[in-house]
C-alpha cells in the first residue's frame, strides 16, 4: 500500500512538471483612465456604435497570428471574450473621449440615437513575419429624413514583434485604436 501511494504521488509529481504553461487573458488595452468625468448635458447627443462585424474565422476568442495561408492559434493565449466585442468596446471607448459632450455607447440607448456608427473589418491579419494590417468600411448614419449617411474607408498597416501573444495584443489593439482615430465622427453635434 505504501508502495503504491508513493508511487502514485511520484507519478503526480512528474505530470505536474509537465503541465502547460497557464492560460492568459488578453484584452485590447486598459480602458482609458479619466482624469475629470464632466456630467452630460442634458439634451445630450447620443451615438451608438454596433458591434464591428469581423471576418468569421478570427471572430472568436483565439489568438491567432497568420504564416502565409495558414492561421495559427495560439496554445498559452486566448482573447477575453470575442474579439467583435472587445474591438467595439475599444472603438466606442475612444469616440468616447473624442466627444466628451455625447452619450457614445454600444449598449443600445434607451432613447433613439443621433447618429448610428456601423463598421465592417474586411481584413485583419497579424503575420508571424510582423506586419500587421486591419482593413475596414464605415458608415455614420444620422438620425432624421433627408440626411446621407458619412462613409469611409481605412487601411492601416504597422509592424511590429508577433512573438508572444502580448505582442499580438498590443498590435491588433494598435490596429483598432488607429482605425477609431480615424473615423469621422461630426465635428459640432446637434443639439436634440
Amino acid at each position: 500500500m505504501i508502495r503504491r501511494t508513493g508511487g502514485m504521488a511520484l507519478a503526480a509529481l512528474w505530470l505536474s512538471g509537465c503541465a502547460a504553461p497557464p492560460l492568459r487573458l488578453y484584452t485590447l488595452g486598459a480602458p482609458p483612465a479619466s482624469e475629470q468625468v464632466r456630467p452630460l448635458p442634458r439634451a445630450a447627443t447620443v451615438i451608438e456604435v454596433d458591434r464591428l462585424t469581423l471576418p468569421n474565422d478570427l471572430d472568436c476568442d483565439a489568438i491567432m497570428v497568420r504564416d502565409g495561408d495558414v492561421l495559427k492559434r495560439s496554445p498559452t493565449g486566448r482573447w477575453a471574450g470575442r474579439l467583435s466585442l472587445l474591438a467595439t468596446d475599444l472603438v466606442t471607448s475612444q469616440l468616447a473621449m473624442r466627444a466628451p459632450d455625447a452619450l457614445v455607447t454600444d449598449q443600445g440607448p434607451a432613447v433613439s440615437a443621433d447618429y448610428r456608427v456601423m463598421i465592417h473589418v474586411a481584413q485583419l491579419d497579424v503575420t508571424s513575419n510582423g506586419l500587421a494590417v486591419l482593413n475596414a468600411d464605415w458608415q455614420i448614419v444620422a438620425a432624421g429624413p433627408g440626411t446621407r449617411p458619412a462613409r469611409g474607408r481605412a487601411r492601416i498597416e504597422l509592424a511590429g514583434p508577433t512573438r508572444t501573444d502580448r505582442d499580438i495584443a498590443r498590435l491588433e489593439a494598435a490596429l483598432f485604436d488607429r482605425l477609431a482615430g480615424a473615423l469621422d465622427i461630426p465635428a459640432s453635434l446637434p443639439r436634440r
